[in-house]
């Protein structure tokens, strides 16, 4: 692995530590009488703990069946008033048990086998998500479709997202990649790597990831080895503190004006909820990476669009 380097670029906090953990770890409305034929008269309860999981319940129709959801969910608003009921790995299962949870929606990860295990015995079925990757996440939304018996609509969501996907790809003909630099947690720095719904996004794009020989889908790199690869766009997802700025902003990178992203005024410093979720806003994340990595073919980024999410996004 490239040497580490820990100084140089500040830590900003607990809350970028949670949105790392998470990493490491459109909509289609239903149809009036799919959901109703499969459940008849019984209503399932379901505990979501993934942000993935939940939009794309949302977008499937069923979020009226979800009862509870993990502490990193904070999106759409409708879940706002449920209750918490802990992180991923460490679930109350208690509150779990007294909520009359059926399904517990979570996503795949060797570290929740105990946990998930004891649930199983306890006669919650658990449903595991490869969330991690693109092509994952489209299996997801396969799997959670049948899971609640709107495959029907799986299918369209999916059909959608690779249409206009396809859509963008066209768009890219001819055009030079450039190089392509996504934080997504520094001191240490992290970057999304290989198999990442990020490296798959910009490659979509017109970009080309300078991680995209890194060990893992999410690695730990030495500043150093940021430096010299020379990144042409920067896009930082790395702080989600209320309140920090957003926009076209070089923040901590224009301690070296040398980079290309710097002295082109390519460095975005983005709010992680806007593209560190992949589930049905897959196509709105990579509209707005294309408009970042190749303004001059996608059009500038809107005011506004590398905030806080203030609306649900179609």
């Amino acid at each position: 692995m490239m040497p580490l380097i820990r100084h140089g670029i500040p830590n900003r906090g607990p809350h970028a530590a949670i949105l790392l953990l998470f990493l490491l770890i459109v909509a289609c409305r239903p149809d009036a009488g799919e959901g109703a034929e499969r459940r008849g008269e019984e209503s399932l309860r379901i505990a979501a703990m993934a942000p993935a999981a939940v939009e794309i319940i949302d977008a499937l129709g069923e979020l009226d069946l979800v009862v509870a959801v993990g502490d990193y969910v904070e999106w759409p608003p409708a879940v706002k008033n449920l209750p918490a009921i802990g992180a991923y790995n460490t679930p109350n299962i208690e509150q779990i048990l007294n909520l009359g949870v059926e399904l517990f929606v979570t996503v795949r990860s060797e570290a929740g086998g105990t946990v998930h295990g004891r649930l199983r015995d306890l006669g919650v079925e658990v449903l595991e998500l490869p969330l991690d990757t693109f092509d994952g996440t489209l299996e997801a939304i396969g799997i959670l479709g049948q899971a609640l018996g709107a495959e029907t609509r799986a299918r369209a969501l999916r059909s959608e997202i690779g249409e206009r996907m396809d859509l963008l790809r066209s768009r890219i003909d001819g055009i030079a990649a450039r190089r392509v630099m996504v934080v997504v947690g520094t001191d240490p720095l992290y970057v999304a790597g290989p198999g990442s719904h990020f490296d798959e996004i910009m490659r979509a794009v017109g970009g080309v990831n300078i991680f995209h020989d890194a060990l893992g889908t999410y690695q730990m790199v030495s500043l150093e080895a940021a430096i010299e690869r020379r990144p042409e766009v920067i896009i930082d997802v790395s702080d989600n503190r209320a309140g920090s700025p957003r926009g076209q902003l070089e923040g901590v990178w224009a301690r070296w004006p040398f980079m290309p992203a710097v002295r082109e005024k390519r460095v975005y410093q983005v709010d992680p909820v806007r593209l560190t979720i992949p589930g049905p806003r897959l196509p709105e994340m990579a509209e707005l990476m294309a408009k970042m990595i190749h303004p001059e073919v996608f059009g500038a980024v809107p005011d506004g669009d590398l905030g806080p999410m203030d609306r649900h996004v179609p």
